[in-house]
């Protein structure tokens, strides 16, 4: 006897019935799963209305095209007078590096305030984004020490923000050598991966050891941060994944570029990876040239964006053609999250995407 017999043979009352419960059931299985997304996401309600409001003042593809096309310095400072980066480029130098100061200055605001109004579980994150500005902070005072600036050049260069307070900052500044900069950094979570590398340096006479050390503590403790469970950390952990398969994209990209072997190349990606294993990883390290990453690239979804810049590497021999259309393919990630998530976490890496991509426009 099938199903569809012993329904038949059921009295009417009872099939009724079963009717009934079967859609009480299919409607608590719905509330359930609406109270469970509402809890998510309430949280966010907040943060997502000034969202909103700082995504509003974004600049249009007009005034970004003002701003490639512009002459000069003072023509871009002029261009920016109506924007949220205004309070920062009239406090500026009137030189590139000024500029390039106070654009990552805003960026680092925008991080600090997300962060301080985000739910907890997001907070952390943004948190760890910050420390980004503790590692350029860090690159520059290297590089200070390296080409022998003294304390007042260098601090102009810094970006008071981060993790690193102000005074120390100028502490550091004051240092004369490598050396006397990282016994100044002892003590701070950045001590022992700078340490690591100093035997490398002193090999050398190269900083890239520790500035490549730098990225990847940053982009490590990134992947570690993102949870496993729930709509807004699987919504986080494809976002975080994609920027930590890109930017050990770029390191194998520019360690080819410069010759370097794939032992070291190894040595400076992170240890983990979304859509680009380990195996898959060490794979690209070990190819011979630009063609064998793309070969091995096949198949994923970053072997189309660099096959479609080889032509124009062919031409300028510059991998920033490759992480020019990689950082373009992040903002293209957040926008899509952001549209899949718009009551959670979404418009927050939305925005994160559309201001890095802004700022380096």
């Amino acid at each position: 006897m099938d199903m569809g017999q012993i329904i038949a043979g059921l009295p009417s009352n009872i099939f009724i019935i079963l009717l009934v419960l079967a859609g009480i059931v299919i409607f608590l299985v719905v509330i359930i799963y609406l109270i469970k997304y509402l809890m998510e996401n309430a949280p966010f309600a907040y943060v997502n209305a000034r969202v909103r409001s700082m995504e509003s003042r974004l600049l249009d593809e007009h005034k970004l095209n003002e701003l490639i096309e512009s002459a000069g310095i003072t023509e871009l400072i002029g261009l920016l007078e109506d924007t949220d980066y205004a309070p920062y480029i009239t406090d500026a130098s009137n030189d590139a590096m000024g500029i390039e100061k106070a654009l990552n200055t805003h960026m680092a605001h925008v991080y600090q305030t997300l962060s301080e109004m985000s739910p907890s579980k997001s907070k952390k994150i943004l948190s760890l984004f910050e420390k980004k500005f503790d590692v350029k902070n860090i690159k520059t005072l290297l590089r200070a020490k390296y080409v022998g600036l003294n304390a007042e050049e260098t601090f102009k260069l810094l970006i008071p923000l981060g993790t690193i307070p102000e005074n120390k900052l100028r502490e550091l500044c004051e240092t004369k050598t490598i050396e006397e900069l990282l016994n100044g950094l002892e003590g701070t979570e950045y001590s022992k991966i700078l340490s690591n590398e100093a035997a490398n340096y002193e090999q050398t006479g190269k900083l890239i050891p520790f500035e490549l050390a730098l990225d990847k503590y940053i982009l490590e403790n990134l992947w570690k941060s993102v949870g496993t469970e729930g709509t807004n950390e699987d919504i986080f952990k494809e976002f975080i994944g994609a920027i930590v398969d890109i930017e050990n994209l770029k390191v194998i990209l520019r360690g080819k570029a410069d010759g370097l072997s794939s032992e070291d190349i190894l040595n400076y990606i992170s240890n983990v990876g979304y859509e680009l294993a380990p195996w898959k990883l060490k794979e690209l390290a070990e190819s011979e040239s630009i063609e064998g990453i793309i070969s091995s690239l096949e198949g994923t979804k970053y072997g189309d964006i660099i096959s479609e810049n080889l032509e124009e590497y062919e031409k300028t021999k510059s991998v920033y053609v490759f992480e020019k259309a990689l950082d373009k393919y992040v903002a293209k990630v957040g926008k899509k999250l952001s549209l899949r998530q718009p009551f959670g976490v979404g418009p927050i890496i939305g925005l994160i995407t559309s201001k890095e991509q802004e700022i380096k426009i």
